[in-house]
């Protein structure tokens, strides 16, 4: 996908610019694709057999609209002018392209004077065709398309000429026998007049251009035409009248074959297969997906050549704008025959983001709930028909996985399902906001081989929402150890080069109270997967020279400790090297601890020792550090309330003013390390609290810690 404002330059397996789709009637049969000439050629025929001088038939040329019924016209019209065995003269008439009953009845006049001869022998037709016109048309509002009034209004009309009905028609006829060519009149997308268009042009048909020696042949799409003829104002109210009658009209109504299945799925099939390239089809383009929607829905909407030539334009322009490596090509697919098929529903797309995107948490994750299914006929309920409504939840069941299953894997990159993902195929271009695919890969890849420039470039950008999104990116191509059998889609390289770039980013990332998710969380994760997979490729991977990279204990001990999370699922090997891992890590903590409690009240830790006495508990240096401690104590290097006081924990409000909301103490926690009983609280309302500071904090612990500190210090001495 190009972003705003680049230039389009095509890539070696991407559709070249071609002459596009024009739209226009083939004219000889030659073109014919669809099997259409030999129906023109069979009407063609009727029609001449069918032809007496003395007569006016007319006929009827009925099919949806874009089947064909120009294309058909352009051959019939071919076969009756062009051969040799016939003589025809086809006059062309647009009635649509005119205004009013005058400028219809004019250019239909008009159309019929070219049936005479540029010569001064055919003056005399071209000058009573005129005449004729004139009076005409101030009358034509007076007569009625159908019934006995027809006649009756004849009568009256003939009363006001200056020569009787019968005889100014009877001269033009005679006029056109003298020419001894049969002509045919040929009047197209009748269907898309409006009522009083509609009605005057039958006028024409049925009365005032209904000479001898003249046909008609009339096309239109028969549901649209009775729509309109419809009509209260013409006693037409019903589709039984309606169709009544057009049957006084149209002698020999005519149908054009309706495109197989069968068509349908090869014209597509060609010109998909054309745009993608034979390549891409055959390695890349999931056919599993694709199957039943061009075999069954697709050929229930693109019924006829325009719709699917029109279809196959709109992919063939998407896919010349976009990167192929950016974009999923049965997705893309897929969302322009929404775009096209269903406007109304992908109009609404944006407002279901998040249940279109939605999945089941990863296997790496915790908490689990189940969610409530969305009523997705909500989505549909602005289609009309039950087909449509049918054919748009099939598409998207195939685009989007949560409307087929409530609680479907996460999408693989690069799908519209993917949340990442989703505002391009809205877009059709890469958003403002997007970051590109192929730059995240390329930074990763340099960050691979330790040129982290580009990458922290990437994820030190002033705009938050590109840079969560980029994380989003790289963890999208770091599936953990136990999702690889099932991830889709691309992966990025695993070195120690790049864990120590991640671990500079972890180091420099801003922790923000903003949101549930910072980007410190995203790196942290991404640092452990990749710690992960280090280790489980090779257990004696140098891991902790790039662990150093980051220099900040409380964020490499997170990193690390996520690492170690659920290793029961992993191979013995790796659990086991991740736990030696944590315990160095563990071990480098207590001298940094046991320094931080000598610093006192002039120590800047504040925050998150907690968590790091916990590391140290859960480890075998735990007994080691208990012993230092009950000599610090000893020393009066330290005091309890000094320990109790690096154990608060504050709680936030996401969003607040940044002031603690909660605090808690592990009285548990303090016992293990000290050996001395304390109580425990948990979220105790400290809203009201002047600062974080030592102080506090020891004037928060002092009532939970039990002996007194005296007599603590005496029994931490003949413990040790």
């Amino acid at each position: 996908m190009n972003s705003p404002g680049d230039e389009y330059h095509p890539t070696a397996d991407q559709p070249q610019p071609s002459l596009g789709w024009r739209d226009d009637p083939i004219t000889t049969a030659d073109q014919d694709t669809l099997q259409r000439a030999p129906v023109a050629q069979r009407i063609a025929r009727l029609i001449d057999e069918n032809h007496s001088p003395e007569s006016s038939v007319v006929y009827g040329l009925e099919g949806p609209w874009g089947c064909g019924k120009s294309s058909v016209i352009a051959l019939i019209t071919t076969s009756l002018t062009k051969s040799e065995e016939h003589r025809w003269h086809v006059v062309p008439f647009t009635p649509w392209a005119t205004s009013g009953t005058e400028g219809l009845l004019s250019e239909f006049f008009s159309s019929l004077a070219t049936v005479a001869p540029k010569s001064s022998n055919s003056k005399n037709l071209r000058d009573l065709i005129s005449t004729y016109a004139d009076i005409a048309r101030p009358f034509a509002a007076l007569i009625p398309v159908a019934g006995s009034a027809v006649a009756e209004a004849t009568r009256s009309l003939e009363t006001r000429l200056s020569k009787p009905w019968n005889v100014a028609f009877d001269e033009i006829a005679s006029e056109l026998r003298t020419l001894g060519t049969p002509v045919l009149v040929v009047v197209d997308d009748i269907d898309r007049l409006q009522p009083g268009e509609l009605f005057d042009l039958l006028k024409v048909v049925r009365l005032l251009g209904r000479f001898p020696g003249v046909d008609f042949l009339l096309a239109y799409d028969e549901q649209t035409l009775i729509e309109t003829l419809q009509n209260p104002d013409q006693s037409n109210a019903s589709k039984a009248r309606a169709r009544a009658f057009m049957e006084k009209i149209v002698q020999y109504p005519l149908s054009i074959p309706p495109l197989l299945t069968s068509q349908i799925v090869k014209m597509l099939d060609a010109g998909l297969t054309e745009i993608l390239t034979q390549e891409r089809v055959e390695t890349s383009f999931d056919r599993n997906r694709f199957g039943d929607i061009i075999l069954s829905t697709m050929p229930s909407q693109l019924n006829t050549p325009r719709a699917i030539e029109r279809f196959l334009a709109q992919v063939r322009e998407q896919f010349r704008s976009h990167d192929l490596s950016e974009i999923n090509d049965v997705d893309l697919i897929l969302t322009v025959f929404l775009k096209t098929q269903f406007p109304d529903v992908f109009a609404r797309l944006q407002s279901w983001k998040s249940e279109l995107t939605r999945s089941s948490p990863s296997i790496a994750s915790f908490g689990r709930r189940e969610v409530e299914q969305p009523d997705w006929d909500q989505l549909f309920e602005v289609l009309d028909r039950d087909t449509d409504r049918r054919d748009a939840r099939e598409v998207l069941a195939v685009l989007f996985p949560a409307t087929r299953a409530p609680s479907p894997s996460r999408a693989a990159p690069r799908r519209f399902a993917h949340p990442d993902y989703f505002d391009r195929y809205l877009a059709q271009a890469i958003p403002e906001h997007d970051v590109p695919d192929a730059i995240v890969s390329r930074a990763i890849e340099e960050a691979a081989v330790g040129l982290g420039a580009n990458l922290c470039s990437l994820l030190s950008a002033d705009d938050e929402s590109r840079v969560t999104l980029t994380l989003s990116k790289i963890r999208s191509l770091y599936p953990d150890i136990r999702e690889l059998p099932y991830h889709e889609g691309p992966s990025g390289p695993v070195t120690l080069e790049l864990l120590t770039v991640g671990m500079t980013l972890v180091n420099d990332a801003e922790d923000r109270l903003s949101s549930l998710t910072s980007n410190l969380v995203h790196l942290t994760h991404w640092a452990a997967t990749l710690i992960r997979r280090l280790v489980d490729a090779n257990p004696k991977s140098d891991i902790d020279r790039a662990l150093m990279a980051c220099s900040d204990i409380h964020r490499r001990t997170q990193v690390i400790t996520t690492a170690n999370r659920d290793i029961e699922a992993l191979n013995d090997e790796t659990a086991q090297t991740l736990r030696e891992a944590l315990n160095r890590e563990a071990d480098r903590l207590s001298s940094i601890l046991l320094n931080d409690l000598r610093q006192g009240d002039e120590s800047k830790a504040q925050a998150g020792n907690s968590f790091l006495y916990d590391v140290i508990a859960e480890s075998p240096t735990l007994e080691r550090f208990r012993a230092d401690i009950a000599n610090g104590l000893k020393s009066d290097d330290f005091s309890l309330e000094d320990i109790a006081a690096r154990l608060v924990n504050f709680s936030y409000i996401i969003g607040g003013s940044g002031r603690p909301s909660y605090a808690s103490f592990s009285g548990a926690l303090f016992t293990r390390i000290t050996g001395v009983e304390a109580r425990s609280v948990e979220r105790k309302d400290v809203s009201d609290c002047p600062d974080t500071g030592w102080l506090y904090r020891r004037q928060f612990t002092k009532p939970l810690i039990s002996p007194r500190e005296a007599d603590a210090k005496e029994a931490s001495g003949s413990d040790s």
